[in-house]
């Protein structure tokens, strides 16, 4: 909007403005002041040069709060010169051990020869900025003859309007099963960016008006991964909405190291994961009292191969309850693998988009479950369970055994 729709601007910021209409400005104490030299340099002229480079690139010394430099060079006179200039600017002596790990823009091996450090003014401001923005990469200067000085300025972390992604769990399907948080960070998400395929649009309709909500079905990972950064890098949040928990089987850690490359803010929050929603369309509690107590997520082996560990018919030997991810297109050899553990009269259900409107769950018994499948016409999001405990309503838990004493039932 034109400036000449306001009456007043009132900013908050560390940075220079002007403006066509009355301005008040507040500058917080959020800049970082990086300062290396060379031994002994004179002083004279430094502090003005600094606030004039400052000036020239929209920076107000105003919002100096520290004066920072390694401790090689504690005791130089610019360090006491500079402090008296701004004497409400805190300083900051770091070793060069707190300094090493640091990488800076513009690294000097000279630098490092003399110091230990790539480099004194941009280690010693990101330092001190808690791993913040530098705003003025390193400055060289030199006033007189040998008297070499550089310095940097970096932001405060905190001071910072970043950009974040939240990778949420859609749940299964079904719009009122996703969790709480996860709604809250649809409404409040500036990029919806959502597995099409995968998640019904209806979950998108939580998005807020003049949000921008985009399927990533048709588009490659660097795709995503541009569009993601172009949300991020304005200051934007954005919610990549995965299937399901995104932490099973969601092909989130591609993602992830992209932004941990980038060194980008992200956060997950979990979702109901489909073997969870087929137990409650089955009405099956899946572990059986003292005699199956583990749950096994798993998948057949497709096109991406399974370590030999863990091929089904290793992992069916357990006879554990086994919820089977992305194998209806491949379900003859699922048979075939689960057979040579599981007797052929194992219960099986083969449940079709889990709490969908198209919910469709076909039991039958194990020897079956490729006619199952294939009579059915199902292929994408569907869950294959095995175990004996579909449907099972025998054995009892010792939970609630009038002799089974606990921290709260004494």
């Amino acid at each position: 909007m034109p400036q000449s729709e306001f009456k007043l601007i009132i900013a908050v910021t560390p940075y220079i403005y002007s403006a066509e209409i009355p301005m008040l400005c507040f500058h917080p104490a959020v800049l970082h002041l990086g300062i290396g030299c060379r031994k002994q340099c004179d002083p004279s002229g430094i502090a003005d040069y600094i606030e004039a480079v400052m000036h020239r690139h929209g920076l107000c010394p105003f919002s100096l709060a520290s004066l920072n430099t390694i401790e090689l060079k504690k005791d130089e006179p610019l360090l006491e010169i500079l402090h008296r200039r701004w004497a409400d600017t805190e300083t900051h002596i770091y070793p060069a051990e707190e300094l090493k790990d640091i990488t800076v823009p513009h690294p000097s091996e000279k630098a490092f020869e003399v110091t230990g450090v790539y480099g004194v003014a941009e280690s010693t401001a990101l330092k001190s900025s808690g791993e913040g923005t530098l705003v003025l990469e390193k400055q060289k200067g030199m006033l007189t003859e040998g008297n070499h000085f550089t310095f940097a300025i970096a932001v405060s972390a905190t001071a910072m309007r970043g950009g974040h992604i939240e990778i949420v769990g859609a749940g299964p399907g079904d719009p009122e099963l996703i969790s709480v948080r996860g709604k809250r960070m649809l409404e409040k998400a500036d990029l919806v960016l959502y597995a099409g395929s995968l998640v019904p649009r209806e979950l998108t309709f939580y998005a807020k008006e003049g949000a921008t909500v985009r399927s990533s079905a048709g588009m490659d990972l660097e795709e995503q991964f541009a569009l993601m950064k172009e949300f991020y890098d304005k200051g934007l949040f954005i919610v990549r909405l995965h299937t399901g928990d995104p932490c099973i089987y969601g092909a989130i850690q591609e993602q992830m190291a992209f932004f941990d490359r980038y060194k980008m803010s992200y956060h997950i929050t979990p979702g109901i994961s489909s073997f969870q929603a087929a137990a409650a369309a089955l009405r099956s509690q899946f572990t059986i009292p003292e005699k199956v107590q583990s749950i096994i997520l798993t998948r057949g082996e497709g096109r991406t191969p399974m370590p030999e560990k863990e091929q089904l018919h290793k992992l069916a030997q357990s006879q554990s309850t086994m919820c089977i991810y992305l194998s209806a297109s491949i379900v003859e050899q699922v048979q075939e693998e689960l057979m040579q553990a599981y007797p052929p009269e194992t219960p099986v259900a083969a449940c079709y988009k889990l709490t969908w409107k198209e919910e469709k769950i076909y039991r039958g018994e194990l020897k079956d479950l490729a006619k199952i499948v294939r009579d059915n016409n199902l292929t994408l999001t569907t869950l294959l369970v095995v175990g004996e405990a579909i449907d099972n309503r025998k054995g009892l838990s010792r939970l609630y055994a009038h002799e089974f004493k606990h921290l709260f039932r004494k």
